[in-house]
């Protein structure tokens, strides 16, 4: 090999698509996780600013005034209720679902304006102590950010989707430390398919963030000083099962309940939604008022209820998070019941902060749910004599809890062994997690997350298969060669061009080559009807426009052809509505739709062979 046949193989090498793609991934997965961290950095700036050091040992219990814990989660509530309603409506509520829809149904475009409206509520929400997680914010930020990263580098649609995915792995990476569960949970969730092209440049965006994750923070484990727990015997198996029954079917409550209470605020029209989501975080406060356990995400608290353990005498220890409720002495000396009361008032928050339209996440309120489900449940085998570690059942509760919730089970299993580093129950963690999420799916089909695109009408699960028509753009579809006519030319002339050219359809334009409107057979026929053959364009023609944009896709065509009943659209500039540029009819549409079906058939008949 010479030197030009090796420079020439270099530069081919450089300009693979799938380099620069990895490329492209690596730049997203640091920038995803120095955002990620900045994030939890505020949240927990601003958390400190009202709670001090810890959301349940907190100042403001301890100080003379402790009924000041009411107010801040409603200050938050309004504070996020303002910014919802006036720079972005989708910076409410749960935000994975933002991504997912985006991914499946929007060529994975994201708005720039959405995240940061997303990650400013959430920062307030959470930060002032609402029942929110932070994960969910998290991954609309890195998303939105991968989505523009993917758009400005020109990246292709399926590329931008990648690139989107690489942005939510690395902010579960980074809020973990836990790459491997950050790569499945876009696999699973977000992008809904694992391929080679995506596998790939997620990983390298999870091995990024990783490394930059862990200069900013270390390399701990989210769940540190963890009992290392074994399986006792064979006969704890079926407690495992009926552990996940208890979870899959409380699951099932959650999400129920999560749009129960969104469905009653939603019908509350007439109040405004700041005063929603203020109310929202009064009820919070509330309920911290005796049981500040369920304020934010609860991750302190669910370390404590993973943590519990019992000496040789039997003896529980536990954490300083379960047993400071000032307010509720004659609660705490029943652990287990006070333990079983802050999961059902951990719903009851949750469902509130979010159906309010507070911003945030489930997810670590789930890993708060199933954990408390789990030590509850441990607690009184333990004190039955059948088992020894409690906490053990707490760690798996967690975790079959986020798979029956998420439905994303691979990612709930392995995200649990890199949160904790306990690796010595995956046989009861895997029993418990499948079994959750099969009984979670008898009661309830859809996910937390999926549920509220099924309220709107969105089956996020038939995406590709179904609503391939909000996949290709007008572009792809439209004719560029458009026969027009002026508006001042007979109509004998137009009926005359339609019969030479089979268009059923004319655009017209004036003296400027600005659009001036369209005239089809129909208004034609109507004029020959009346006898009216000998009039112009103009007065016979529609000026009351329907157009599209390149950019739009074939379904938001389609809707605009059935509103009017026509067959035919302008396509005009983006930025220029009176500049034609192209028409669509629904022929183009028909067309367009069963070349890509064929095209994806046969991809998938490549796939099957190779």
């Amino acid at each position: 090999m010479n030197d030009s046949e090796a420079f020439s193989r270099l530069r081919g090498i450089i300009n693979s698509p799938m380099l620069q793609l990895n490329i492209v991934a690596a730049i997203t997965g640091a920038s995803a996780a120095i955002l990620t961290w900045v994030f939890i950095s505020m949240t927990g700036l601003m958390q400190g600013i009202f709670y001090g050091d810890s959301l349940v040992q907190n100042n403001i219990s301890e100080s003379d005034r402790p009924w000041l814990i009411i107010f801040v989660p409603a200050l938050g509530g309004l504070i996020a209720g303002l910014i919802i309603e006036y720079w972005s409506r989708e910076a409410k509520g749960v935000g994975v679902p933002l991504v997912m829809e985006a991914v499946a149904f929007k060529q994975a475009r994201l708005s720039a304006k959405q995240g940061l409206a997303k990650c400013v509520a959430a920062i307030t929400s959470v930060g002032t102590g609402m029942s929110l997680g932070r994960v969910g914010p998290m991954v609309v930020v890195s998303s939105t950010l991968a989505s523009e990263i993917g758009q400005r580098t020109g990246k292709t649609v399926d590329e931008t989707r990648t690139i989107v995915g690489c942005g939510a792995a690395a902010a579960i990476t980074t809020a973990f430390n836990a790459p491997l569960g950050g790569v499945l949970f876009a696999i699973e969730l977000i992008l809904a398919e694992l391929k080679t092209k995506s596998f790939i440049p997620i990983v390298v965006a999870a091995v990024i963030a990783t490394t930059v994750g862990r200069s900013l923070t270390g390399d701990v484990a989210a769940f540190d000083s963890i009992p290392q727990y074994k399986l006792g015997s064979a006969i704890e198996y079926p407690f495992y099962i009926i552990l996940g029954i208890l979870t899959g079917f409380t699951a099932s409550v959650f999400i129920k309940s999560l749009n129960f209470v969104e469905i009653e605020f939603e019908k509350l029209k007439a109040i405004p939604v700041p005063l929603k989501t203020c109310l929202g975080g009064l009820f919070v406060g509330l309920i911290a008022l005796s049981f500040p356990q369920i304020l934010g995400n609860g991750f302190d608290v669910t370390s404590d209820l993973i943590s519990l353990d019992s000496d040789e005498n039997g003896n529980i220890s536990v954490g300083e998070n379960l047993t400071g409720n000032n307010n509720s002495n004659s609660i705490i000396d029943d652990l287990f019941i006070f333990i079983f009361s802050i999961m059902a008032l951990k719903i009851i928050a949750t469902s509130v902060s979010i159906g309010s339209g507070g911003s945030g996440g489930i997810f670590t309120p789930s890993l708060f749910i199933g954990a408390a489900i789990g030590a509850g449940m441990g607690l009184f085998m333990s004190d039955l004599g059948i088992i020894t570690h409690p906490g053990a059942f707490a760690l798996v509760g967690m975790a079959a809890f986020v798979a029956s919730t998420t439905r994303a089970t691979l990612t709930a299993i392995v995200l649990l062994f890199e949160m904790t580093a306990t690796y010595e129950i995956i046989l009861p963690l895997m029993l418990s997690c499948v079994v959750a999420d099969a009984t979670c799916y008898v009661i309830s089909k859809e996910s937390a997350y999926t549920s509220k695109l099924a309220r709107m009408g969105i089956n996020i699960d038939l995406g590709a298969e179904q609503d391939i028509m909000r996949m290709i753009t007008v572009e792809e579809a439209m004719s560029n060669e458009v026969m027009t006519i002026t508006p001042d030319k007979p109509l004998e002339l137009a009926l005359q061009i339609i019969e030479d050219t089979g268009h059923m359809s004319l655009p017209v334009i004036d003296d400027r080559g600005r659009l001036y409107g369209i005239i089809t057979w129909t208004d034609i026929h109507n004029a020959a009807v009346k006898h009216e053959r000998h009039l112009t364009i103009k007065d016979y023609c529609v000026t009351d426009l329907i157009t599209v944009t390149p950019r739009d896709t074939l379904s938001e065509a389609l809707d605009c052809l059935g509103s009017r009943e026509i067959s035919h659209l302008p396509v005009v500039d983006s930025s220029d509505k009176k500049k034609l540029i192209g028409i669509i009819t629904k022929g183009d549409i028909i067309k367009a739709y069963n070349r890509q079906r064929l095209t994806r058939k046969k991809m998938s008949l490549d796939d099957k062979k190779g």
